[in-house]
């Protein structure tokens, strides 16, 4: 069974973001606009992004190490305060003065999401200013949200072990990922493609693995479950859990951070993708931005 990931020290390289949910109730609708008057009762500050694939690793016991950038103000600091409080190795993120952190701010009556608020400022000419030994890393994630962490050129490391979750068509990292965990309109991007059924999705996946050399490539289907393409031509189609009513925020986080962490454990990618499904249908059942524990998704290996 899976029992203990603590072993395992991954390097967390993005786009880190904080979710900033409240939640309340309503009796009535405004008198100013056809909408309902949410009556507060709680809110809640949760990393997002790259924050939220940190928080999974860790909750899988993963020694993780994040690296990118925050804001040097209410925001960043709200994050710096919860990633210390869960012990998440943050020396290499860095502080950055007059910059907006990321926060997507969500209103929810009753479980139900009403409207979201986005704070954020694309950086565009960050560098790390530390170097990093990549090598006494067992994985790297590469987690984009295209907020400027990968817009200058500057990784440039090939080794084993590097897995992307791409939002745009990035080629200072498409080269250097040996793994790539889009999703189906991701891949779209990525290939200039248009998904239309399974053979397009083949296609495709075939035509973006080709043209990285990639080891594996996992592509998320939403509620049709993920498909798993290896460089060997063998091509997995992994059925979906059936949940109602999910919510999917933060679901590509989960499934990169558990694809990630079992794959470093076991060098075995379709358990890792199977797992990663099970760990990812756990999460959309919960409201707003969740994560998975290793006791959830306990399976032999």
């Amino acid at each position: 069974m899976i029992k203990e990931l603590s072993s395992l020290k991954i390097l967390l390289i993005g786009d880190f973001m904080l979710d900033h949910y409240y939640f309340g109730s309503s009796n009535r609708l405004s008198p100013e606009a056809p909408i309902p008057v949410v009556l507060f009762e709680e809110e809640k500050f949760i990393p997002g992004g790259a924050g939220n694939v940190a928080i999974n690793l860790k909750s899988l016991g993963v020694d993780v190490y994040c690296m990118g950038f925050i804001g040097e103000d209410t925001w960043g600091k709200k994050l710096i305060s919860i990633f210390s409080d869960k012990k998440i190795n943050i020396e290499h993120l860095e502080v950055l003065a007059n910059y907006q952190t990321t926060v997507k701010q969500r209103i929810y009556c009753e479980n139900e999401q009403l409207s979201r608020l986005d704070l954020e400022k694309f950086q565009s000419n960050w560098v790390p200013n530390q170097k990093i030994d990549y090598n006494k890393f067992d994985a790297i994630i590469l987690s984009d949200y295209n907020k400027g962490t990968f817009h200058n050129n500057w990784f440039e490391y090939k080794g084993k072990n590097i897995i992307l979750d791409p939002k745009v068509l990035n080629e200072n990292i498409l080269h250097y990922a040996t793994i790539m965990t889009p999703n189906i309109n991701e891949l779209s991007i990525l290939t200039n493609t248009d998904i239309i059924n399974e053979k397009s999705l083949i296609t495709s996946s075939k035509k973006l693995m080709g043209k990285y050399n990639l080891e594996y490539l996992l592509v998320t289907k939403g509620d049709n479950g993920m498909a798993l393409f290896s460089k060997n031509g063998d091509y997995n189609n992994i059925s979906p859990y059936k949940v109602p009513n999910p919510d999917v925020t933060g679901a590509g986080d989960t499934v990169i951070a558990t694809f990630t962490a079992i794959y470093a454990k076991t060098n075995n990618a379709f358990l890792a993708a199977n797992v990663a499904n099970k760990a990812a249908s756990l999460v959309v059942g919960k409201k707003g931005t969740a994560n998975i524990e290793i006791k959830d998704i306990a399976v032999d290996f």
